[in-house]
């Protein structure tokens, strides 16, 4: 099912009707969006916008508790689905999504395809990178991450691991965008099957809880629009430029793997509240 859902993405709907587009967020409906005062609504679009798809590419806890051991490798292929906000949030104003679009029709969802893999190390360590693709745009992400089990193997108590990552958005001329994740999973791996060793399967649920740091900065040159001074960096680093610590925001997630022989199959959510739910689903193959 993952498999024909991730198959599916390539051929859907836009996710965006183009690329992100800071210097499209001079006008709207042909109209200048050029404010003064502090409730201006483009700065507070494109803060939007920047949470939103800082959430999207950042790394997903797509592996429960345990790592692989040190002579495991994983590679799998799998799809991120976010539902970001398009339209008008406060009954009169465009969105940040609307302004950036080149022809203001953004969809309501961004999906993401994603080629990940993973290797086991000694002492319960683990490493991992994934590229990926923002659905029919010119723009995609590059991610690393370590993680640690701090417990695991033991048939009593849940599996417990740490993760430290990172994921840049790239391709994009006008906007640089990247994401420090950090979480911590609990799991507990199910055995099942016909012959234990011979047919073997395992059913693993697990929850985590993480922060992401989002860090993003105009690339576009704003001197000849109404722009400059409005869109700038901001930062969820509390020693980055324009620190704003809504930028770090705080995600809660869980899903289960299930494993039959070198297969698996992956579901999972994250949801950082006041910024954007996202669903994932991924299949790949364990050596």
């Amino acid at each position: 099912m993952s498999a024909v859902l991730t198959l599916l993405s390539l051929f859907a709907r836009p996710a965006l009707a183009d690329d992100v587009s800071l210097l499209a967020m001079d006008d709207f409906g042909g109209e200048s969006t050029e404010t003064f005062g502090s409730d201006d609504y483009v700065v507070a679009g494109y803060q939007e916008l920047v949470k939103e798809l800082g959430t999207t590419i950042a790394n997903k806890p797509m592996a429960p508790g345990e790592t692989l051991g040190i002579s495991g490798f994983n590679i799998g292929l799998s799809t991120t689905f976010s539902f970001i906000r398009t339209g008008s949030i406060d009954g009169t104003n465009p969105a940040g999504w609307d302004l950036a679009s080149a022809d203001e029709t953004p969809s309501t969802y961004l999906y993401v395809p994603w080629v990940t893999v993973r290797k086991g190390l000694p002492f319960s360590l683990e490493v991992g990178a994934n590229a990926g693709w923002i659905g029919m745009t010119h723009t995609g992400v590059l991610g690393a991450w370590g993680r640690w089990g701090i417990v695991e193997g033991y048939r009593q108590i849940p599996d417990l691991s740490v993760q430290v990552g990172y994921a840049g958005y790239v391709g994009n001329d006008e906007l640089e965008l990247g994401v420090m994740d950090m979480s911590a999973t609990l799991g507990y791996t199910l055995p099942f099957g016909v012959t234990k060793g011979i047919h073997q399967a395992s059913f693993a649920p697990y929850v985590s809880i993480g922060q992401t740091r989002i860090h993003a900065a105009p690339r576009a040159d704003l001197s000849r629009s109404g722009l400059e001074g409005r869109l700038t960096e901001v930062s969820g680093f509390k020693n980055g430029e324009g620190f704003d610590k809504s930028f770090a925001p705080l995600s809660i997630g869980g899903g289960f793997r299930i494993v039959s022989g070198e297969f698996t199959l992956t579901i999972a959510s994250t949801y950082a509240p006041a910024v954007v739910p996202t669903v994932s689903m991924g299949f790949g193959f364990t050596y």
